[in-house]
Parts: C-alpha cells; sequence; structure tokens
C-alpha cells in the first residue's frame, strides 16, 4: 500500500458574528462546548453529505480532513 502524500493545510476564517451566534445558542442550552468545535461539525456535515465527491472527518477540535471519494451519485467538481 502506498502511502499517502502530507496533507496541504488550509485555514478557514470564521466571522466573529457566526461565533458570537453560536457561543450565545450554546450557553442557552447550558453547554459547555467551544465555539470553534460546533461550526467545525456543522462543516464537515456540510462537506461530507454534499453532492461532492468529498468525505470529511473530525480529526481534532477544530480541524477537519477532507479527501477525494467517489461515489455513484457525486458531481463533478470541475
Amino acid at each position: 500500500m502506498n502511502p499517502s502524500p502530507p496533507a496541504e493545510t488550509l485555514t478557514l476564517a470564521i466571522d466573529p458574528s457566526l461565533l458570537e451566534h453560536v457561543r450565545e445558542r450554546l450557553a442557552q442550552r447550558h453547554r459547555n462546548t467551544p465555539p470553534e468545535e460546533l461550526v467545525a461539525a456543522l462543516v464537515t456535515t456540510i462537506l461530507d453529505n454534499s453532492g461532492y465527491p468529498i468525505s470529511a472527518t473530525r480529526t481534532d477540535a477544530g480541524k477537519i480532513r477532507i479527501r477525494y471519494r467517489l461515489r455513484s451519485f457525486s458531481e463533478p467538481i470541475l
């Protein structure tokens, strides 16, 4: 089995207004979860369930690994 090449890093800038909204909603629900983790979970869900040939998994708090995964129903990326 061939090892995968090193992963490239992409930084996602999150608007402070989204983080503040998530922080307020978490406080209302008395959850002690960092807002960045919840936003990472949201982005992972959106990417992993899209029609594109992409799989997304959370690796650490606030980190997401995105891979190419061809599926029978996939839309072309380009």
